[in-house]
């Protein structure tokens, strides 16, 4: 399991609207609100399942994410993910 924060550039809400819609585009799974949620992606080398949980108030212009990932292909590493996740976010 491992963990990492990235700055959504918008509000809560406009975040699980842009995530649960490009997850759901991808034929991924998004469950969650404006607060937090899982979901499931599939890759074409396996499976990543995770959670997210906004830390706070938008500060400026981002909101602060925090992204756990539970599940990943072990050849993949966590910057790899962190870099693919934050295209979907």
């Amino acid at each position: 399991m491992s963990s990492f924060t990235i700055n959504f550039p918008g509000t809560p809400s406009q975040f699980t609207v842009k995530a649960s819609s490009a997850i759901g585009q991808k034929g991924g799974q998004f469950t969650g609100d404006s607060s937090k949620g899982t979901f499931r992606i599939k890759t074409a080398i396996g499976g990543v399942e995770g959670s997210y949980e906004v830390l706070g108030p938008p500060s400026g212009n981002t909101t602060p994410i925090q992204v756990t990932i539970t599940k990943k292909p072990l050849i993949v590493s966590t910057n790899q993910i962190k870099e693919a996740i934050s295209d979907f976010f």
